[in-house]
Parts: structure tokens; C-alpha cells; sequence
């Protein structure tokens, strides 16, 4: 059977729409499907776009989050309904606005059932996958499936766990993966990167070091095999564990990207993200210490967040020289408890998915108007990656973040250029360069 998964692209530009490394949920999906004699492609948008009029396919899955939701739709209907099922993060939490388009919608985790559902033994319109008990089991995801993917690309994502104990009150994840932790061996890990040979390698797990022993274990056997640099998603309270950190560090830890979230002690309560800022500042010294760079994450529009917290955070980063940031603009993903109060108070004024990508005002801030809080986040990032701020760290000596900083700019600069709800920036005082 012709199987082809779809990953769509966003339909709004935004800071991180250049990102090329796909979905891992398809390609595992492929995997399995392939391995059981089925003939997959996987078409990423972002790498390359197939004209869907001559595309041939007895099946076709397309996987969705929310802000590709649009495109995922307007792809689903270039072909029959009988030939489609949707999955991913936006269709588990919406099945029923996903069955519109499709004739079957599985919610949740699909390696279990995308045998029993693509030939045909599974045919409830909505499908509820089971979580993998034994990610073990899972095989290895083939990347040569993605029609045009590179074959040794700079980064390469690796998944060792699913799952997080945590629930912030705007994250979707343990919606989709649950709050139980579950990780595959090191031994398992380790034999898949010494399988890929990749330059470098993306731990896509919502946090790395979730456990903390497991954890050790894999980095006890990648300080053996001396592998690339890599990167990865952590919490500040792993800087309570030095002796992890410096596993991290010795086993070739380059960058960490980390969800401080705030700076405002009130919007981090009503997170729920149990941290300080005496915490965070402690996480970035640390990593400092052990050469780590820092990629810190930022979500601003909180109850308690104004138009000074948002250029506090700015000052924040600057002074604890936080290497690169991501300013995200709150966003009420469907399912989230942020969700769900907002609606309760009639506030979410779009349900235009293409705007849920974190830069874009969906809703009603409460000490500041929608403009105001978008107008101030774009012009803090752009001062972030300012021309000035990456000649400053030119003249340290501090090539590569200069690099960054410098590449972060264009990025920023080419989305407030591209953004099709931006163009009252130029009546609101412009955007510094």
C-alpha cells in the first residue's frame, strides 16, 4: 500500500518557521509501516512541497500542531476523505474539528495502532492510540523516508523519552504524552547514535534530565564513545545536581535550552512552573561555569505580566548573558488550563490556528492592550538581536554567539518584514535596528 505522511507547513511566518528538523511522530509512523511492507513517503513542507494534484497515495497522514492546523486542512482537502488520517498534538485535543476533514482521526500515540488503522482492521472514525510502555521497542526512525532530507544534516533529533511529571498551565504536552515519565535504556539510546553518525544530535525530549540516574547512565556511555557536540531541553532545578551537570558538560553538552518562562515571581506561581528566579539565575551561572550555552525560553502576556516586565526580561537576559533567547507571546493552546480560564472569561477573540505559534495576540491581556504587549515583545526581541548588541560581542571576542545574535537578527527582522499583521509596527514607533 502507498502510504504518505504530510507535515505541514505554517501558513504565518514567524522567528522559527526556518527550523527544518521534522516531526519525529511521522517518521516513526513511516518506520513501522515500511518495516511491515508498505511503500512511505514523508513530504516536511518546509524542505519540500509536492504538487498534491499528481500526488498518488492510497493513504495519507497528515500530522498537525495547532498553528499548522490550517494547512493541514487545506491539504486534506486536495484529496478524497476516505484516504485520510490525521493525527498530532492539535488533532488529539480537537479529534472532532480534525474528522471534518479526515476519515479518521488517532488521538494520542499511534505507534500501536497505525498497522490495525492504515490496513484497514481498525475503523472507528476516531481512534485512541495507546501509550508505548516500551520505547525500546520502537525501531530506529529512517529520515530517508522525508523526500529531500538531508542525509547527513547538521542536527540531528533523537528522542529517548516520553512523557513529563510536570503540568504547566500553558503547555499541551502531557496532554498528548501524559505526566508519567518513561525512557528508553542507555544502552538503547547509545545504539542509535552510534547508528546515525551524525555531526551532532538534538535530545528532543520536554527534559532531559527528568531522571536524573537514567540520565547519568546515558552519559556515562557517550563519554565512552566521545561523540559531537550536542543540545538538549532541561529545567533549572537540574542545577541542583552538579554532579550531573558536569557529567552534561565532560559527555559534550554544548547548549541547553531551558523554559525560564519569566522573570516576574507572580507569572511564574500561575504557571505553575515551581521555580524562582533565584533559581534561574542560579541554572544560567551554572551552565556558564561548565562552558554550556544557554537558549533561554520566555513566555510573556501572563495575568501579572505589563508593559515593564516584558523590558525587564530584555534587561534580565542581557545581564545574566544569556546566549540566545526565544520570546514567545502566550498562547491558549486548546486543552490547556490557560485555555480554559480565558475561554471561562470570553477573551480568546481568534480561533485562527495559523496565529497560536507564539507571536501572535489571541486574547485579551489583562494590564495591557493585545497591540501593546506585541508592539513591546517584538521591539524587545529585535533589540536582543540588534546589530549593535552583536558588534558588542564581536569586540569580546565572542565569536560565535556574535554569530548567532547576528543570524537571530535577519530571522526577526525577515518575520516583522513578512508578517501580514504587522504593519501597524511603523505607526506604534518602529522597530529598533
Amino acid at each position: 500500500m502507498k502510504v504518505v505522511f504530510i507535515e505541514p507547513r505554517s501558513t504565518s511566518a514567524n522567528v522559527y518557521s526556518k527550523i527544518s528538523m521534522p516531526l519525529l511522530g511521522p517518521v516513526y509512523l513511516g518506520t513501522i509501516l515500511k518495516d511491515h511492507g508498505h511503500d512511505v513517503t514523508i513530504y516536511k513542507e518546509d524542505i519540500f512541497t509536492p504538487d498534491y494534484n499528481l500526488l498518488q497515495a492510497d493513504i495519507v497522514g497528515i500530522s498537525i500542531l495547532t498553528p499548522t492546523a490550517n494547512r493541514g486542512y487545506e491539504i486534506a482537502r486536495k484529496f478524497p476523505k476516505e484516504k485520510v488520517i490525521m493525527g498530532g498534538v492539535h488533532a488529539s485535543l480537537l479529534p472532532d474539528e480534525a474528522l471534518k476533514f479526515s476519515r479518521q482521526v488517532v488521538v494520542g500515540e499511534a505507534e500501536d495502532v497505525i498497522l490495525d488503522v492504515v490496513e484497514g482492521r481498525m475503523r472507528e472514525p476516531i481512534v485512541y492510540g495507546r501509550p508505548v510502555q516500551d520505547l525500546d521497542n520502537l525501531p530506529y526512525p529512517d529520515f530517508t523516508l522525508i523526500h529531500g532530507y538531508k542525509k547527513t544534516p547538521v542536527v540531528t533529533p533523537i528522542s529517548t523519552s516520553r512523557g513529563c511529571p510536570f503540568d504547566c498551565s500553558f503547555c499541551s504536552v502531557t496532554k498528548m504524552f501524559g505526566r508519567r515519565y518513561r525512557f528508553r535504556s542507555a544502552e538503547n539510546v547509545i545504539a542509535e547514535m552510534s547508528y546515525r553518525q551524525a555531526r551532532s544530535f538534538f535530545f528532543c525530549d520536554d527534559n532531559f534530565a527528568a531522571n536524573p540516574t537514567r540520565s547519568r547512565q546515558l552519559l556515562d556511555l557517550m563519554m565512552r564513545k566521545k561523540y559531537g557536540g550536542w543540545a538538549c531541553q532541561v529545567r533549572c532545578d537540574i542545577a541542583e545536581n552538579k554532579p550531573l551537570l558536569d557529567h552534561m558538560a565532560r559527555a559534550g553538552c554544548r547548549l541547553v535550552c531551558v523554559g525560564f518562562e519569566s522573570v516576574n515571581p507572580k507569572t511564574l506561581e500561575a504557571y505553575q512552573k515551581n521555580q524562582t528566579l533565584g533559581d534561574i539565575v542560579n541554572a544560567i551561572r551554572s551552565f556558564h561555569k561548565r562552558h554550556i550555552k544557554v537558549h533561554g525560553m520566555f513566555v510573556l502576556g501572563g495575568e501579572d505580566d505589563n508593559k515593564a516586565s516584558i523590558w525587564e526580561t530584555l534587561r534580565f537576559a542581557v545581564k545574566e548573558k544569556i546566549d540566545t533567547i526565544q520570546m514567545s507571546i502566550l498562547t491558549p493552546f486548546p486543552g490547556t488550563k490557560v485555555h480554559e480560564e480565558l475561554e471561562k472569561q470570553n477573551r480568546i477573540f481568534s480561533k485562527d490556528w495559523s496565529l497560536y505559534d507564539g507571536q501572535h495576540i489571541v486574547f485579551t491581556p489583562k494590564l495591557l492592550s493585545a497591540r501593546a504587549l506585541q508592539v513591546n515583545v517584538l521591539k524587545a526581541y529585535a533589540k536582543f538581536y540588534s546589530v549593535y548588541n552583536s558588534l558588542v560581542l564581536l569586540t569580546r571576542l565572542r565569536f560565535r554567539n556574535a554569530f548567532f545574535r547576528l543570524m537571530g537578527h535577519t530571522i526577526v527582522k525577515d518575520w516583522i518584514r513578512r508578517n501580514r499583521s504587522m504593519r501597524w509596527i511603523a505607526h506604534e514607533g518602529g522597530i529598533p535596528t
